[in-house]
């Protein structure tokens, strides 16, 4: 069931919020900015303001846009709804040269030429790095990271990434089995935590633990908001691990209701990365 349920988690929560936790902003303009990037009228962008105090104690907890996708989906008319999906159709119109770019790079030889590069060179691409060092100072910030304790973290991942471009190394050369490279990159993350822990002040694990436990809330959220049968779990699951896109299973497996939660809470957090974004 474990096994399921991250793959349910997986195939739905594909737009998860990626900033890492601050303290509680203010969420009425939060909200307000959200409105204002999708363009809302002022009595939808009322109902989210509305939806977002509700559900104010969650915010910092996991789960939070699920909740307000859920109201969202139960208040609103249809043509209110149908807001949410206005701005993104009219900004993909007006941008067309960026359609194209997205279709040529999802042509079979630039995926190929992709895979070439990444097998030649352990390193992650310049972007994925950028975004690895970014996200890596955001938990400094949030956990408040004295400058030695930042030091002690760098030269720590830095040792995590060469132990884990060796691990890659043996694995590609055939010195490591696929069942073997799995569990020492399972112990590497498992000693990278401890000694990362080790860093921290009580007061610092605390704020670490409340984070972690995002992933999880946010899963029950999800569960508790579409109430899934075992029986959507299972197929989600099972459509998870065939190739292709997910799209099509979703409208096939799940209700028309909670298809449309789907859909706004995808919106949602998009937004709100936007504006995190743009506010940083």
């Amino acid at each position: 069931m474990n096994k399921i349920r991250a793959m349910v988690l997986g195939l739905l929560v594909w737009a998860a919020p990626t900033a890492l936790a601050q303290s509680q902003p203010d969420l009425n303009a939060v909200a307000q900015r959200m409105a204002e990037r999708l363009q809302l009228s002022e009595a939808t962008a009322q109902a989210l303001r509305e939806a977002f105090a509700r559900h104010a104690d969650r915010y910092e907890q996991g789960g939070f846009f699920w909740y307000v996708a859920a109201e969202l989906q139960r208040r609103l008319n249809d043509e209110q709804r149908a807001e949410f999906w206005e701005e993104p159709l009219r900004a993909e119109r007006e941008r067309p040269a960026r359609r194209r770019w997205r279709e040529r790079q999802d042509r079979p030889d630039r995926r190929m030429r992709r895979e070439r590069l990444h097998r030649r060179d352990d390193r992650p691409p310049a972007h994925r790095a950028a975004w690895m060092a970014a996200r890596g100072a955001r938990l400094a910030d949030y956990l408040n990271l004295t400058e030695a304790q930042r030091d002690s973290l760098a030269v720590l991942r830095r040792r995590q990434g060469d132990a884990m471009r060796e691990l890659l190394r043996q694995r590609r050369e055939g010195a490591l089995s696929a069942e073997a490279f799995r569990e020492q990159v399972r112990q590497l993350r498992e000693q990278y935590r401890a000694r990362f822990r080790q860093l921290l002040t009580p007061e610092q694990q605390e704020r670490l633990d409340r984070l972690e436990a995002i992933p999880e809330n946010s899963r029950k959220a999800m569960l508790e908001v579409l109430r899934l049968t075992d029986t959507q779990q299972q197929q989600l699951a099972a459509r998870a691990l065939q190739p292709g896109p997910d799209r099509g299973a979703l409208a096939e497996i799940l209700t028309p209701e909670q298809q449309e939660i789907v859909r706004l809470h995808r919106r949602l957090v998009r937004a709100w990365q936007d504006v995190q974004r743009n506010d940083g």
